[in-house]
């Protein structure tokens, strides 16, 4: 897997979540971004894709994992 390749890290239901997780791994120096924002609300219909580069997906889960808890 190439290191600047752009991953999946997590699918949140809740558009406002994504926005708190992007947020968070922001405040850890880590670049993110969201995909398929389509919303109703704050609810996203399929959910809201949390992507980030594969260098930092390591880091990067274990910050959301202990976001989500």
């Amino acid at each position: 897997m190439n290191r600047n390749e752009i991953v999946t890290l997590y699918t949140f239901k809740d558009i406002l979540e994504a926005t708190l997780a992007v947020d968070k791994l922001k405040a850890n120096k880590i670049e993110s971004f969201l995909q398929d924002e389509t919303t109703s609300g704050y609810k996203s219909f399929g959910g809201v894709e949390l992507k980030v580069f594969s260098k930092h997906k390591k880091k990067a889960d274990k910050i959301i994992v202990e976001f989500k808890n």
